[in-house]
């Protein structure tokens, strides 16, 4: 076993360091899948804390420390691509790549994961089994977990339980939410291009115009939720974008459309994209028109294991303060590819809150003003390592 005081007081003593890991990562964001430098600096601090390591997937590290004592394995999990978002705030850490920034907090995730990483590996000789850090590209659209998976992340040692945290701007800086059960929806992207012909725009009958055709479409994907499925059923179709046409006087040839749907249901899945091209068609052929359609099963929906949720809520109630205890109420709609992880083993996600209004830590996520109390990034390391304490030693 682990002292509870001594992790607290590693982890509190870390604090420093985690903040220039953090700030150094945030300068420096890469989108997914190009995560060199983010991924250079990870093997160098790895091998600093003396932790055998491995490359994966490109960009993908794979960290390993070996307990003292024979036992399962436990792995941990954070993300580190940015986003595609210039930033703007006016801090001396701001990003220095154009266009690009860590408005989703995976800077933190990064720096939490690696603070926990040098403080198990001073202990490892009290550790029962292994602890398998896992730092993943591509979280932000194509999803690194899965080609992860495929080349055997969760292998050699074999894993046994899986963890992992989320900084989320809802949440009061410093508590920790956890769900049990359903926890992230399935995050599936569709595009249409509706094929209509050009013409003058005081010619329309000369023409098939694919503005009012496409609009059509969209109003159309709409009626699925509300006259198709169960109301208790959550569902989401949202269009996030209509582009067509360049010209004031001029009915274009094309229009596009782009969206994604969110469910939890993965037969409910499958009907959504049989009905979306059902009601695409239709509306072309009746217009006149033609059309493209694609549709993207994305990620499955998330999943944390009850029983090992309810470890970790004790481990949040008894080493991080029953005041920092947050249940969360619902499930989310938004998306992990976390769900890839958890689904081969049993695992949960959790959330570590951030927000702190006098130090104006209040806008959301994937916003070009997004930042994070530092405060909280020794609590994530309390977190890691007091539950890595649990499972392994302990038991589950």
């Amino acid at each position: 076993m682990l002292d509870d005081t001594v992790i607290n007081k590693k982890a509190d003593n870390l604090q420093e360091e985690l903040i220039s890991w953090r700030r150094s990562i945030h300068k420096n964001p890469e989108l997914a899948f190009n995560e060199t430098d983010t991924s250079g600096f990870i093997t160098t601090k790895l091998k600093e804390f003396g932790i055998e390591y491995k490359k994966m997937s490109g960009t993908g590290v794979v960290g390993l420390i070996r307990g003292g004592k024979e036992g399962k394995t436990l792995a941990i999990r954070a993300d580190i691509d940015g986003l595609a978002i210039t930033e703007k705030n006016d801090v001396d850490y701001k990003s220095q790549n154009e266009g690009v920034m860590h408005a989703c907090g995976h800077d933190g995730h990064t720096s939490i994961l690696l603070g926990t990483a040098k403080l198990l590996s001073e202990m490892r000789k009290n550790i029962k089994g292994n602890i398998k850090l896992i730092f993943q590209p591509a979280e932000e659209g194509p999803g690194g977990a899965k080609p992860m998976i495929e080349e055997g992340v969760l292998e050699n040692p074999k894993v046994d339980y899986i963890i992992g945290l989320h900084i989320n701007p809802d949440i009061k800086a410093g508590k920790v939410g956890i769900k049990k059960g359903r926890m992230l929806a399935a995050p599936d992207y569709f595009e249409i291009k509706v094929k209509g012909k050009g013409t003058h725009g005081a010619r329309p009958e000369e023409g098939v115009d694919p503005i009012t055709i496409g609009s059509q479409i969209v109003m159309g994907l709409q009626q699925i939720k509300s006259r198709e499925v169960d109301a208790l059923k959550p569902l989401v179709i949202s269009c996030g974008s209509f582009h067509s046409g360049n010209a004031f006087n001029a009915i274009p040839e094309e229009a596009v459309i782009k969206g994604t749907v969110r469910s939890f249901d993965n037969e409910l899945r499958k009907k959504i994209k049989k009905r979306m091209h059902e009601i695409i068609e239709n509306i072309t052929n009746a217009y006149r028109a033609d059309y493209d359609f694609k549709y993207n099963f994305v990620y499955p929906p998330g999943y944390n294991d009850p029983e090992l949720t309810s470890v970790m809520g004790e481990v949040i109630k008894e080493k991080l303060g029953e005041n920092n205890f947050y249940e969360i109420p619902k499930p989310s709609m938004g998306g992990d590819d976390f769900a890839y992880l958890s689904q081969k083993v049993p695992g949960t996600y959790m959330r570590l809150g951030t927000k702190n209004k006098d130090k104006g830590i209040v806008n959301s996520l994937h916003s070009p003003y997004f930042d994070l109390d530092e405060e909280i990034l020794k609590q994530g390391v309390k977190l890691f390592a007091h539950g890595a304490n649990r499972i392994l030693n302990k038991g589950y």
